[in-house]
């Protein structure tokens, strides 16, 4: 009778053992071969961020973007003076007729390189928005499963739906709303200035309202619903902690005690893989919403400029046009970052409430 025990009390063993060394190998996401070589680095303390070198990098992509996008508010800014001359010139010869086809011609020609501008910034914030959340829909499963070798079963059953809904939640609302809302305040932005007696301006300013309160509700909810599922689990997780460890000490014989003492080990390593990587998604967002962040500011800070130099010898309508375009990719500018901020909380508040415990 006693070697049937001890013959199932090996089998346990070594079965605990042989999960727990295949969950403690790093994992791999398809497609992205920087993740596993962060988790690597992270969990062997040899990660380090240079500030510097970040700082720098990032202020030769911005000068390069700004040289990149000078050449269309040059091009704005020259329409602009020769639209400001040109209707000088009829009205001082009391051409009023062609003074208004003169302003259409350079309002045509101003508004479709803004709108050019627009319609890049979308470009590269749909496709950005659409790589974020490919990566955090294979980031999820690796991340759930760390956090059940970290014995924090409740933790892992809460945040899987939260996480997965995040993602398809995120790119429906971003498809189905905010994208049409951005794309329909600068067209109105376009077609409110044309002539003098269009009033649209509330219309504007009310689809402007409703785009930053779709995008603030968003995060709201979802940081809300992952911070109370977080810290209302931890108590449950704690007690599953205790109750694996006092069954594996108590109801195992011959290892039971020598597995009850190396659980707080197994989960510790468990633990700092999983930090490891949480980080390494951290950064592998960051590293893909970071270049068309900066592509995106820059096309709104240039058209912003454009506005502000222009506006005191242009027709007010074209400055109004160019400001209200350029709020319409600042909303671009706001949508990719939502999504980001949005990820980034997720992923930092289940590494922060699956610590304790």
């Amino acid at each position: 009778m006693k070697w049937i025990v001890s013959f199932f009390a090996a089998a346990i063993a070594a079965l605990f053992l042989s999960v727990n060394a295949q969950a403690f190998e790093v994992p791999y996401i398809d497609g992205y071969e920087e993740f596993a070589e962060n988790v690597e680095v992270i969990q062997s303390g040899d990660f380090r961020l240079d500030i510097e070198e970040i700082f720098n990098d990032l202020l030769d992509r911005i000068q390069g973007e700004v040289k990149g996008f000078i050449g269309n508010t040059a091009v704005i800014l020259v329409l602009s003076m020769l639209s400001s001359t040109v209707g000088t010139l009829n009205d001082a010869f009391g051409e009023k007729s062609a003074g208004q086809a003169s302003f259409f011609v350079f309002f045509t020609l101003i508004s479709g390189l803004a709108l050019s501008c627009f319609a890049d910034a979308m470009l590269y914030a749909k496709e950005t928005i659409s790589l974020m959340c490919g990566f955090m829909t294979k980031l999820t499963p690796v991340l759930i499963l760390m956090l059940f070798t970290c014995c924090k079963a409740v933790s892992a059953a809460a945040f899987e739906p939260v996480m997965s809904g995040a993602v398809f939640v995120i790119s429906i609302v971003i498809e189905k709303c905010l994208v049409p809302l951005i794309t329909f305040s600068a067209v109105l932005s376009v077609a409110g200035n044309v002539g003098d007696k269009t009033g649209i301006t509330g219309f504007i300013k009310i689809v402007k309202s409703l785009t930053k309160w779709i995008m603030a509700l968003v995060i709201t909810i979802f940081t809300g619903i992952n911070a109370i599922y977080g810290f209302s689990s931890i108590a449950l997780d704690a007690v599953g902690v205790k109750t694996v460890r006092f069954a594996v000490g108590s109801l195992v014989p011959v290892v039971g005690g020598f597995l009850s003492d190396s659980l707080d080990a197994v989960v510790t390593s468990a633990g700092l893989l999983k930090n490891a990587v949480g980080i390494s998604g951290i950064l592998i967002i960051c590293g893909i919403c970071v270049i068309p962040v900066i592509k995106i500011g820059v096309m709104q800070l240039c058209i912003r400029l454009a506005a502000a130099v222009a506006e005191p010898i242009i027709d007010k309508r074209i400055s109004s046009m160019l400001w209200d375009m350029s709020d319409a990719v600042t909303s671009v500018f706001g949508m990719v970052v939502l999504t980001a901020v949005l990820f980034l909380i997720n992923i930092c508040i289940i590494l922060t409430a699956t610590s304790a415990g």
